[in-house]
């Protein structure tokens, strides 16, 4: 299928083998180490290298392992223990400079890939939550909207028909009659804007689509109209010099600030101050009390206070109340050119957790590109250890085992009670074979960092052609 190009699983594989093959070709190259050092270690590099950027999904242990078993296999024909502890410490070696460029170039990729799946998560995730959160707050609206349509709707609606009754009575005098009509064409606007505020519930998704902006000048305007006192200190241009986003709050605050006042400070002067300094406006609007008034002030637990303290922040800024003896007052401080951001601390939280995800599996990948070399080289550092213990207990030749042996034995009876490993290091040079020699150094008794005697066992046409004692310095 064409989609097989891009199966991970078969990518994978097909990148093993590839590393596999390249791998054992730099194991068995070890081989010829000690003849060819510069070439082997070139082919070694290059293998490094072609790992790095042709196989960067490819299986590091079996790779590694393949290196492992190559330089450890090459060596199996000569069936000496030496040669296969060389063999494997080479293959180590080998392991360790492949595992170097794979592991940094799996870590490097594996971190790009994870922080870009986790971001994908994040956002999946997101938009979830968002799409929860609209379904509830679209039932909480319809809910809403039963409950303002049947209530307060009926009951604006019985005002207005009511008022609109009493208007009618023939014994109602003029100036009562005009002050009646006035009242309920108001009620009647205010039940209007109830029914558009239902439909919006009802039907659109953005509830504040319909509403129109409102104005500082229409509620100052509404308030004289309600005999009140307002003073105004309006700075000019808003219009140009606000977003309309904080322009709507400023006029929200002044027309919450004058209804508060009417209810519970009436006849008492209004002032109305709004300024512009720098990227940041200041609305005030400020009244008058008295002490017997005072006590039934509303203190901050309003509704229409704790919804412009939202709006409020939610643009950046910030309305505080201000309630003294003799006088109270609110004062909003906004960015002039504030936007409304929404509140995503859900969403944040998503996002964070799925970034903390993905670092945790970036994390692992650069565990894994220290903790791959890392064990190769306390493996190699063990078998060092391990060899170097056993070479020296297992290359022992007692003096009694020494004297058993002649010149002129077969080389096959002799090679059964020969100990199973030569000594290290050993010294060839005091008594070295001859050319058609081959002789096997054995310590005489168990020594790590210092040599004492060494029995030498030399053949040649299968059989002990010479014996000797090379003593301890």
């Amino acid at each position: 299928m064409s989609g097989s190009s891009n199966d991970p699983a078969a990518l994978r594989r097909r990148q093993t083998i590839v590393g596999c093959v390249v791998a054992i070709s730099g194991g068995m190259s070890t081989r010829w180490l000690p003849d060819a050092p510069v070439l082997v270690l070139s082919l070694i590099a290059t293998a490094a290298i072609v790992l790095m950027f042709a196989t960067p999904a490819a299986l590091v242990c079996v790779v590694l392992a393949g290196s492992v078993l190559a330089a450890t296999v090459v060596r199996l024909p000569e069936l000496r223990v030496e040669e296969i502890v060389e063999g494997l410490v080479y293959g180590l070696l080998t392991a360790l400079v492949l595992a170097a460029p794979l592991t940094t170039r799996r870590a490097v990729s594996q971190r790009r890939e994870f922080h870009r799946r986790g971001w994908e998560l994040a956002a999946i995730e997101s938009r979830r939550r968002a799409s929860q959160t609209r379904e509830i707050l679209q039932r909480e609206r319809m809910n809403l909207a039963a409950e303002m349509h049947d209530g307060l709707g009926h009951s604006l609606t019985l005002i207005a028909v009511r008022l609109g009754q009493l208007s009618l009575t023939p014994t109602l005098p003029d100036t009562d009659r005009a002050e009646v009509s006035g009242i309920r064409t108001i009620a009647a606007d205010a039940a209007d804007q109830l029914g558009l505020a239902v439909r919006l519930l009802r039907q659109s998704e953005d509830p504040a689509a319909g509403w129109s902006a409102p104005s500082i000048d229409e509620a100052v305007i509404g308030a004289r109209q309600a005999e009140m006192h307002v003073e105004t200190h309006i700075a000019a241009d808003l219009t140009d010099r606000l977003s309309d986003e904080a322009l709507n709050t400023v006029a929200r605050v002044v027309q919450e600030g004058l209804t508060n006042a009417s209810k519970h400070a009436p006849g008492q002067p209004v002032t109305v101050r709004v300024e512009v300094e720098g990227d940041t406006v200041t609305a005030i609007v400020c009244n008058p009390r008295d002490e017997e008034a005072s006590s039934a002030h509303p203190l901050d637990g309003g509704f229409g206070l704790h919804g412009l303290r939202h709006r409020a922040a939610m643009l950046g800024g910030a309305l505080t109340v201000h309630q003294m003896p003799t006088q109270f007052a609110l004062t909003l401080t906004l960015p002039a050119h504030a936007r409304p951001s929404a509140d995503s601390a859900a969403s944040d939280g998503d996002i964070v957790a799925a970034e903390d995800d993905a670092a945790t599996l970036r994390s692992r990948a650069t565990r894994a590109a220290i903790a791959v070399p890392s064990a190769i080289l306390g493996a190699l550092v063990f078998i060092a250890v391990a060899y170097f213990v056993l070479a020296n207990t297992l290359s022992v030749m007692t003096t009694a085992q020494f004297a058993d042996i002649s010149v002129g034995d077969t080389q096959e009876t002799v090679e059964r009670s020969l100990p199973a490993l030569e000594m290290l290091d050993p010294p060839r040079d005091e008594f070295p074979p001859r050319p058609d020699e081959t002789c096997h150094y054995y310590e005489a008794e168990i020594s790590f960092f210092e040599r004492v005697d060494v029995h030498v066992v030399c053949f040649a046409s299968d059989q002990v052609s010479r014996i000797g004692t090379v003593p301890a310095p």
